[in-house]
């Protein structure tokens, strides 16, 4: 996965700019694919300047700045890359560990019907599908946003979160997957949120 970079964190897969008046839903949806990329020496300001803030951030990004950059890197790596305990892409959890699978041929040819460029980035990769719900949401809205959540996150997603909750030994893994159960619920469920 490429390392985290001012224009990589904003728009991994979009060839269209994203708007400056995003929703906080838009904002979180960018939030965790660039919480999902690898860090580098910049990540940590890059967070800081995001415009959603969740509560759980402040402690995680104080552990963060208390490691050695390498030991975040290699949390990083260790959970996402090799061993890869819990790979970020839905054709790991649905296609008994094939990356590239059906599901990522799928997405390359939906993100292409919208006019969205691939950055070379599996389409299955749960950054470029948080990228594309941010702008699907904020192009056409809470109900096309539902139905791609649906297809797209549904059946893998809770097994993702759960191994990123169990695995990861940093705050700031643990945090991400809240962030992200919360936000698919309240995509999928809206008419349970409160």
């Amino acid at each position: 996965m490429p390392a985290m970079t001012e224009s990589s964190a904003q728009v991994f897969i979009m060839s269209l700019p994203p708007t400056e008046a995003a929703s906080d839903t838009i904002a979180i949806w960018h939030f965790c694919a660039m919480a999902l990329a690898e860090p580098d020496g910049e990540s940590l300001d890059l967070l800081r300047e995001q415009p959603y803030q969740p509560l759980w951030l402040a402690t995680a990004m104080q552990e963060l700045s208390s490691l050695p950059l390498d030991v975040w890197q290699g949390e990083h790596t260790r959970l996402f890359t090799f061993p890869a305990l819990c790979p970020p892409f839905a054709s790991a959890y649905l296609e008994e560990g094939t990356l590239n699978g059906h599901r990522a041929a799928a997405l390359e040819t939906f993100y292409a019907d919208l006019g969205l460029l691939s950055t070379g980035l599996p389409a299955d990769y749960l950054g470029t599908i948080c990228e594309c719900a941010a702008f699907l949401h904020e192009e056409n809205g809470p109900e096309v946003l539902r139905g791609f959540c649906q297809d797209t996150l549904s059946d893998w997603l809770d097994r993702f979160l759960g191994d990123l909750t169990s695995q990861s030994e940093l705050l700031f893994y643990r945090g991400l997957a809240q962030e992200l159960a919360r936000l698919a619920y309240a995509c999928l469920a809206p008419e349970r949120q409160t």
